[in-house]
């Protein structure tokens, strides 16, 4: 044994478990040093930014090969994961030559969104873990079909919602959970941007023969993101990020939605949407990690078992290209307050903020509140209400609630390392399968509600299987993560 590698050794013994049980060996034990040995498949700008962020920084992770379409991109990757002319012989312009070539553990997938569903399928079918950036499917069958060969094969797929990773917004599921939001009903999220989208064409640029099997020309190629047949523009490469924490904070799918699109600006013969917005309904029962049961509302004849019936939440989200002013960020409101979530960067630093609702109060003459109980009653019954003034406390960076070392990586680093460390050791990751195929359908029903002009019913049985799923709305100090 000793002049065996762990991953040799295993290879010797076949998938026998007897054999590697006999041996004292496990296919996911891994010595306290070694290294998750990660096939990246695609180099663009995603690509390199996990090159860069996330699996470049994550300990526990070795990138062993790159593949890549284009042959700028791959030399881009090359840089990034090695710069070493002993990395070249890892280099594929097909990731299935990289498949059977490659001594792989796990494979992250980020190419264009209509092309996720083979890729993974093989990967998985491979037997390999695979990180899939989302949107993880662009048909409710191709999700299921993941989810399934997930069950059928034993091992899981990550979903890129980093979010779902970022402290803060751990942070934010955690308060919730306590009550400091109060009842939720509505919530707004958009992202806008001010531009085209496009990017140039290199000059006398050409196209592999692996690349002239997927797409037809340079333009497609490169702007795919504009285009139906590889992307869903703004719905899939930025709603789906701010509908994934929306079902992770409700603890549920939606279970309509309406929409409305179209493209107002850049007619440039792209033919995804440049201007949408839409509305998805949640229904929240007392099983659902958003439901709040409050015990009475100021000035209402309500009873309490009229107030903690099951109740809607209403979301609201919009995206455009031609104007940034709103930005990208969600507005969770409760009658207690609202946390406003955001990414932390260096254009907009002071990351995700709980901002109070405030309420009215009686003042005594040095502007202190006037909390005695019977005095307040009888200003009340006095019909003096009038005199109240509205109390909002300062609104709090999130940062100053938490511990300063939870800012010590980013969440794409956080999101890599997790995923090394499960298929080291066992377990579901947050983001995982289950997860992907929720915001898939937020994606998908989205899209159907705005080419209709009709709402769009979300069936449960998209997402009800007959076999054991995992968990999809854990989350940080509340899920499966192993030692």
């Amino acid at each position: 044994m000793s002049e065996l590698t762990r991953r040799n050794f295993i290879k010797t013994a076949g998938t026998t478990a007897g054999v590697a049980i006999a041996a004292g060996w496990s296919p996911t034990s891994y010595a306290g040093n070694e290294k998750v040995r990660v096939g990246l498949i695609g180099a663009g700008s995603q690509g390199v930014v996990h090159l860069e962020h996330g699996l470049g920084l994550a300990p526990n992770i070795e990138v062993a090969a790159v593949a890549d379409v284009r042959r700028d991109r791959l030399a881009w990757g090359w840089k990034k994961a090695s710069g070493e002319d002993s990395f070249k012989k890892h280099l594929y312009f097909d990731y299935r030559d990289m498949l059977d070539k490659e001594d792989l553990d796990a494979v992250v997938v980020v190419t264009p969104y209509k092309t996720h569903h083979q890729i993974v399928m093989d990967c998985l079918d491979a037997g390999k873990y695979v990180f899939c950036e989302k949107t993880m499917a662009d048909t409710v069958e191709k999700c299921r079909e993941i989810v399934t060969k997930c069950h059928e094969t034993g091992k899981f797929v990550q979903v890129g919602h980093q979010r779902r990773y970022n402290p803060e917004y751990n942070h934010a599921l955690k308060e919730m959970a306590t009550g400091r939001l109060g009842r939720v009903n509505y919530i707004e999220a958009q992202w806008h941007r001010n531009g085209d989208w496009r990017r140039p064409i290199p000059k006398d640029f050409k196209l592999s023969p692996q690349a002239q099997e997927l797409f037809p020309d340079a333009e497609r190629l490169i702007n795919w993101r504009i285009y139906e047949q590889f992307s869903a523009g703004i719905m899939s490469e930025l709603a789906t990020h701010h509908l994934d924490v929306i079902n992770w904070m409700m603890g549920t799918m939606p279970s309509k939605v309406y929409g409305s699109g179209g493209i107002d600006y850049w007619r440039d013969g792209r033919d995804t949407y440049d201007n949408l917005a839409l509305i998805y309904e949640y229904d929240l029962s007392r099983s659902k990690h958003g439901f709040q049961r409050i015990d009475s509302i100021p000035n209402s004849k309500q009873d309490v078992m009229q107030i903690n019936k099951p109740y809607k939440v209403r979301v609201n989200w919009t995206g455009s290209l031609q104007s940034r002013r709103k930005g990208a960020s969600m507005m969770v409101s409760g009658d207690k307050g609202s946390f406003e979530l955001r990414e932390r960067n260096p254009l907009n630093v002071k990351g995700c903020m709980w901002h109070d609702e405030g309420s009215l109060w009686y003042l005594n003459d040095d502007g202190s509140k006037i909390t005695d109980e019977e005095e307040i009653y009888n200003r009340d019954i006095a019909g003096r209400s009038v005199e109240k003034e509205l109390i909002v406390e300062d609104s709090i960076p999130f940062e100053k609630e938490m511990d300063a070392s939870a800012f010590d990586k980013p969440s794409l680093t956080i999101e890599m390392e997790m995923f090394a460390k499960h298929v080291q050791h066992g377990g579901k990751p947050r983001t995982n399968e289950m997860c992907g195929l929720m915001a898939a359908i937020d994606d998908i029903a989205g899209i159907e509600a705005m080419k209709t002009g009709n709402a769009v019913e979300i069936k449960p049985e998209w997402y009800e299987f007959d076999f054991e799923t995992p968990n999809p709305f854990m989350y940080e100090g509340n899920d499966e993560t192993p030692a």
